[in-house]
Parts: C-alpha cells; sequence; structure tokens
C-alpha cells in the first residue's frame, strides 16, 4: 500500500531539506551558502531551518512564487524532483544550443554563397585580362 502524500504550507520557514525540495536544489547546498555566509540560516528546536524571506531575498524562490512543502511517500521522490528539474533546465539549454547552430548555419551558407560570388568575379576578371 503506498503512502499518502500531503501538502504542508510554510509560511514562515522552512528546514532546510523542505527548503531544498522547494528550490529544487540540494541539502547541501544550501549548507554550503549558509557555510559561505550567503544564506542566513537559524536553529528551531535543534533543526536548521531558513526563512521564505531570506531564500526569497537570495533569489532562490520568486517572491510571488507560492511556497508548498510535498512531504515525499519515497526516499527517491526529492531527489527524482531534483533531477527532473535539472532535465528541464538541460532541456532549456538545448534549445539554445540547437537555436544559436542553425544561426550559424545561416552564417556558413552566407559565406559560402559570398565566397562562390567572388571566385566567379575573379574568373571574370582574369578570363577578360
Amino acid at each position: 500500500m503506498a503512502a499518502k502524500r500531503r501538502c504542508m504550507t510554510t509560511p514562515r520557514s522552512l528546514t532546510l531539506a523542505d527548503a531544498a525540495a522547494v528550490c529544487g536544489t540540494t541539502k547541501k547546498a544550501l549548507e554550503r551558502r549558509a557555510e559561505r555566509g550567503t544564506l542566513t540560516v537559524g536553529r528551531r528546536g535543534g533543526v536548521r531551518v531558513v526563512e521564505v524571506a531570506e531564500l526569497i531575498r537570495v533569489g532562490l524562490i520568486a517572491p510571488d512564487a507560492q511556497v508548498s512543502v510535498p512531504r515525499a511517500s519515497g526516499p527517491m521522490d526529492r531527489p527524482l524532483a531534483v533531477l527532473a528539474r535539472r532535465v528541464a533546465e538541460a532541456d532549456e539549454d538545448m534549445a539554445d544550443l540547437r537555436a544559436a547552430l542553425a544561426s550559424t548555419e545561416a552564417a556558413l551558407r552566407r559565406s559560402r554563397d559570398e565566397a562562390r560570388m567572388l571566385r566567379n568575379r575573379l574568373a571574370t576578371v582574369t578570363a577578360a585580362a
């Protein structure tokens, strides 16, 4: 029997694990930010927590984002969510690369046409001389 998923809205603060799930990153990445001093983290009952306002301030979530933390039904849900986000980002990067490639191919075609035209002019000038 599968465990139920429930969603809890957290208005003010999140544990680092929950913040990582909301931001689509890892808990370790947030811990590193805290160590560097680029993310302010506090403690509540011995658990490290971060304010939602702090996540907005550092740009990890949008100011108008609805923050709801899914409670995982299995241990792989959060890593899979991170991977899904990374795949989506890779898809966006791939689309950008395809557009750049198309632009480069068009520029190459124009250059080849220009080179062909210059060769024809050169042949005409040398034949006339």
